[in-house]
């Protein structure tokens, strides 16, 4: 926990540090005592201590730090609350976080707390690779203390997708295209009440999240207009998908839907060229079954949250009541949506759980295809701290087609039977 004075000079500057690891603290008081920065103060004791805290109690007008992750018995919100405590009001705070805390539910009576007693000023969502090669999103929470949230304050929501490094085998390397500047310039600009122009930034009202609502950017910011534009790209990865599958498993073509899509044709026509929460054109359900380790091996597909083979494990034997016997949508823990042209079952319990999206309107194959894209070009807003479950999903907003999208040519299924064919073909094929 640290803290500096607003005028920072070498000769008046006041920090003070704590690090329970005694190598560290030996070796930042050794720097410290070469720089010749004799009035700061590294103390090699907890930060927790109720005599520290209490001889720091609003003594600083800075406070930066970078707690450690889901350390046992020292959530970061305690080393957030700490430094708060430290500040005096309107300090400033900075702490680089694990994005997760920001969005679950199991903190949203802490998130709720923070902003009865103080201010969020803005949350920055950090490249996922920062801490390489620790694969934690990371998020950084800018706070200014002892001033509660009112519901007309400007809090600003921003994602970083390029920190001016990339990952170049075992270390990041400076690379070009550096977002900081362009948040930094944005964040000034919406301060003082001027407009500001940037995809990757947001300002939000403080009555948003006066109520322990998720602080995380990937739920406030829009749609990038970059990715928007690959949705073509997206559709042939759905599609390419099922091919892939069947590729691998062939028995799924026998179990194709020949009808696939007529279970909702009695349905009204969905909506053309609108735009609305995904509970406004499909039943979002979770998954019925259990881990596949408790079936045995069958015919039916077995959906769970991996990226491979159209999120299908294994073929399993079919449990009455655990089936989707019409086929749908399926959308993984991390929100990627697959088409499943197929009756099913789908995981529903533990981090694998899968949601399953039910039409509510007649809809063809082409514009199932096209429902899957628009929720894979969002996966962006989904990570291990926020994954899809059914109520943050179901939130997820999708626009529909401009116009309708016949299947042409030959069905689905039959193209699967015929891909089948095919290989079974090649497979018994000599030079």
């Amino acid at each position: 926990m640290r803290g500096a004075q607003k005028q920072f000079k070498r000769s008046s500057s006041h920090c003070t540090v704590f690090d329970t690891n005694p190598t560290i603290w030996a070796l930042a008081t050794l720097n410290m005592f070469f720089r010749g920065d004799g009035k700061t103060h590294i103390e090699n004791a907890s930060c927790f201590e109720h005599t520290i805290r209490t001889s720091v109690e609003m003594k600083f007008t800075r406070a930066y730090l970078n707690p450690p992750f889901s350390q046992e018995g020292e959530p970061e919100r305690d080393f957030i609350d700490a430094s708060m405590a430290a500040l005096a009001p309107e300090g400033l705070l900075a702490v680089v976080v694990k994005a997760g805390i920001f969005a679950d539910d199991d903190n949203k009576d802490w998130r709720k707390e923070f902003t009865r007693r103080h201010s969020v000023i803005g949350v920055i969502s950090l490249p996922d690779d920062l801490f390489y090669p620790t694969a934690a999103p990371t998020s950084l929470l800018l706070a200014k203390a002892h001033l509660p949230q009112q519901a007309d304050d400007i809090v600003g929501m921003a994602k970083v997708w390029n920190d001016g490094f990339e990952k170049l085998k075992t270390r990041r390397v400076e690379a070009p295209g550096s977002q900081l500047p362009e948040v930094a310039n944005a964040f000034e600009q919406f301060k003082k009440g001027e407009p500001y122009g940037s995809e990757i930034v947001t300002a939000i009202r403080g009555e948003q999240i006066l109520n322990g609502e998720e602080w995380t950017p990937h739920q406030y910011l829009p749609q990038p207009p970059s990715i928007a534009a690959q949705a073509e790209k997206f559709e042939e990865q759905v599609v390419l998908s099922v091919y892939q599958a069947a590729a691998t498993l062939l028995q799924l073509a026998d179990e194709a839907l020949r009808t696939f899509s007529e279970t909702w044709e009695d349905l009204a026509s969905v909506p053309l060229n609108d735009e609305g929460e995904i509970t406004k054109y499909f039943q979002v359900q979770n998954g019925k079954s259990v881990g596949e380790k408790n079936y045995r091996d069958g015919w039916c597909p077995y959906i769970s949250s991996g990226d491979a083979t159209n999120s299908i494990i294994r073929l399993i034997e079919a449990e009455p009541g655990e089936v989707f016997n019409h086929g749908g949508i399926t959308v993984t823990a991390f929100g990627q949506a697959y088409l499943q042209p197929w009756p099913f079952m789908a995981r529903g319990n533990g981090g694998s759980a899968v949601r399953v999206l039910i039409p509510k309107f007649r809809m063809t194959v082409n514009e199932l295809i096209w429902f899957c894209a628009q929720i894979n070009l969002q996966k962006w807003r989904f990570f291990y701290g926020r994954m899809a479950i059914k109520s943050r999903l179901e939130k997820l907003v999708v626009g529909t087609p401009k116009k309708n999208l016949p299947d042409d040519g030959e069905p689905l299924g039959s193209r699967l039977v015929s891909l089948r064919d095919h290989l079974l073909h090649l497979s018994k094929a000599t030079a």
